[in-house]
């Protein structure tokens, strides 16, 4: 048996074809979609390898057997044809994994403020549906995207660090003198407890003991005036805010995989061929992502 065989002998012309016919159809449901798409077989890269190096084999046998003839000329572009078609597959597929374990980790859970809004959340990976070197490859990625956030210290950027301090200092007013200043000896062997230091509120309804009745009426009566003249030009500037929100109609030209929200809080699937019209910044938005383009009547 020679060493051509030997390399070529795990799969036959039947199933090269067949895995051939796979690969073609997932690069195609994968150019469009943001996320991975399912793979036919748990080992689709490895029997990917074994389809070039099967190729490889047949290109050398015709080779050496016809010459460059026109059969040996269709089986090495048909190789070529295969391996660029699994070069831009596993490109595309690296990177969709990455965004897919990105928005997982940066996004799962929601921001403050954002209690009232619905979360949007993303799918786990069904990894019944891939390939085992790319869970290999999204676990790795996790770690590193932890470690990231880890090193940019990210629960602090999103969260702050105001509401440990606060539990750990204890709010004394200002000039308490704690009971270590008065012993030579450390009564605690942790040193005394971290003072947090609150002056004194400020009489805030503070009265001129020399103002008479009648300044106090009329200042009062002035102020209420003043809050009155107030309140309405606050509805009137609302309503005029209200009245100049613009809308911009635009047409979806590739499908979401998320659901999005407009400023009003309708959610709306990105189907390609759907006309929406919604707020300016959340069409621009679109419309700047390649999702969506102006559709004016």
């Amino acid at each position: 048996m020679t060493k051509d065989s030997k390399v070529g002998s795990s799969i036959d012309e039947s199933l090269a074809k067949q895995i051939e016919e796979e690969l073609h159809a997932v690069l195609r449901r994968q150019i469009n979609r943001s996320g991975p798409v399912p793979l036919p077989r748990k080992d689709f890269w490895s029997k990917i390898s074994d389809l070039c190096n099967y190729l490889e084999v047949e290109v050398n046998r015709l080779g050496k057997v016809e010459g460059w003839s026109l059969r040996t000329q269709a089986a090495a572009k048909r190789q070529s044809s295969i391996r660029r078609a699994s070069s831009e597959l596993a490109r595309k597929r690296l990177v969709s994994l990455l965004e897919h374990s990105t928005t997982k980790l940066f996004t799962a859970n929601p921001f403050p403020g954002d209690t009232g809004k619905k979360s949007q959340g993303i799918e786990s990976m069904d990894w019944g549906k891939h390939d085992s070197n790319e869970r290999a490859f999204y676990t790795q990625v996790e770690e590193l995207i932890r470690k990231f956030k880890h090193d940019i210290q990210w629960e602090n950027i999103q969260f702050g660090v105001l509401g440990d301090f606060e539990e750990d200092a204890i709010k004394v007013a200002s000039g308490t003198t704690q009971l270590d200043d008065f012993v030579k000896e450390d009564i605690t062997e942790e040193g005394p407890p971290e003072l947090l230091f609150i002056e004194p509120e400020e009489n805030l309804n503070f009265t001129d003991d020399f103002e008479d009745e009648e300044e106090r009426i009329a200042n009062a009566e002035s102020f209420s005036d003043l809050s009155i003249e107030q309140e309405v030009h606050n509805l009137d500037s609302n309503e005029e805010l209200i009245e100049s929100e613009s809308l911009m109609r635009i047409r979806i030209i590739k499908d979401g995989d998320e659901p999005f929200i407009d400023s009003k809080g309708n959610e709306f699937i990105l189907s390609n061929g759907d006309v929406h019209q919604i707020d300016e910044v959340l069409a621009n938005m679109l419309i700047q992502l390649d999702y969506a383009e102006l559709a004016e009547l």
